[in-house]
């Protein structure tokens, strides 16, 4: 049987039907659950966890535990990891829905389970880079997903309006993404207000820009199925960005979200492209998987080293 750790984060997503799931993991065979302390402790929690030798380490929790549980692991010098499992546990899942275990923490626990009795050659898996962040501060974080501008106000918008009311998962974030489109479009503060940076793609010259939105991410799609990268080649960083006061935003949007490169246009500004590395200097707030962080150094993004994730999708019920 195989040894499975799952690390499940209470703060994500608190709720009756959640801890029943959850409260279902004690005295599983060969299953070792933990509940996340402090994330400040969770470097020495991690250490523990792998020290017992677990072949698969599932992380039940959101985007931001994901994120915490990425940064510990691939900034802790952790050499030999386990093969990793996203649980859509929390209040946004945006991560687990691309990395294979999308949908309802409902039916992804189970189908996790269903793989213990199998020899973990046989579990479906895939393996991808994650994103990684450091500033020249010396900070270094681990994600999917970075995002300025426009998607910082959205972000602001949830956290202030709807994930006070209960109201979490793609919908929300959808919603979240339409009041910031909203606001562009009628170029109403703080959504239009343009993004002072520098953006370096691989060893071409650094070009400063004032943007609408800035996007970097290893993704493959979005929340909602959303694709908005059309960038040529197959380098793992989709980067795109869209100028300030861009034309035809109405008339685009459809293409930008489905990341359809034939509609497109620089002239237009709009633009996306794929990078070994970025460098980015921003002085505003910037965002890493839901996670807001202050601006004011100087970023550089890279992939990390290929991680291996169990993709519950191809799990037959």
């Amino acid at each position: 049987m195989n040894r499975l750790a799952v690390l499940s984060n209470p703060r994500s997503k608190p709720g009756h039907a959640r801890e029943r799931l959850i409260a279902n993991l004690a005295g599983l065979n060969g299953v070792d659950h933990q509940r996340c302390g402090n994330l400040s402790d969770l470097p020495a929690q991690l250490a523990d966890i792998l020290a017992t030798g677990p072949q698969v380490l599932a992380v039940n929790g959101g985007d931001g535990t994901l994120q915490a549980v990425l940064t510990a692991l691939l900034g802790g010098g952790f050499d030999d990891l386990p093969v990793l499992c996203a649980l859509p546990g929390g209040s946004t899942n945006m991560s687990a829905g691309d990395l294979g275990a999308g949908g309802s923490l409902r039916r992804a626990l189970p189908a996790l389970l269903t793989l213990r009795d199998q020899p973990l050659a046989q579990w479906p898996v895939a393996t991808r880079p994650v994103l990684e962040v450091r500033s020249d501060d010396g900070a270094f974080h681990a994600g999917l997903f970075f995002g300025v501008g426009t998607i910082v106000r959205g972000a602001e918008f949830w956290h202030s309006e709807l994930r006070g009311a209960g109201r979490t998962g793609e919908l929300a974030a959808g919603a979240a993404l339409a009041r910031g489109a909203w606001g562009m479009l009628r170029r109403q503060p703080p959504f239009a207000d343009p993004t002072r940076l520098q953006l370096q793609l691989d060893d071409a010259e650094p070009m400063d820009a004032e943007v609408s939105l800035l996007l970097v991410t290893v993704m493959k799609r979005l929340f909602l199925g959303l694709t908005p990268f059309w960038g040529s080649g197959d380098a793992p960083l989709a980067c795109t960005w869209i100028d300030d006061r861009p034309q035809r935003l109405l008339r685009r949007l459809p293409a930008l979200l489905r990341g359809q490169a034939a509609h497109m246009h620089a002239g237009e500004g709009y633009h996306s492209q794929r990078a070994e590395q970025i460098r980015i200097a921003v002085n505003d707030v910037w965002l890493l998987d839901g996670e807001l962080h202050p601006g004011g150094a100087a970023l550089s993004f890279q992939p990390s080293r290929p991680l291996t994730f169990v993709d519950l999708r191809r799990v037959r019920s």
